[in-house]
């Protein structure tokens, strides 16, 4: 890789990182699409809730399998 390159590669990463609100709404979306895909396959998942860490059923995971206009990845 070109030492240009490598600038540019930092330069954008730099400038992502100093984006917290790009930030939180790539991470977020992440996460949905993440749900999203465990929803799809039928797999549980596992979060942190009400103090606990508990098992979500597929049929649980709280994401809309029809709405992928917000999906990112």
């Amino acid at each position: 890789m070109a030492t240009t390159e490598l600038k540019t590669h930092e330069d954008t990463l730099e400038a992502l990182f100093r984006d917290d609100e790009r930030l939180d709404y790539l991470a977020q979306a992440a996460v949905r699409d993440a749900l999203r895909e465990h929803k799809r396959l039928g797999q549980s998942v596992v979060v942190w809730q009400d103090g606990k860490v508990v098992t979500l059923a597929p049929e649980d995971i709280p994401v809309d399998l029809t709405d992928e206009a917000d999906q990112v990845f």
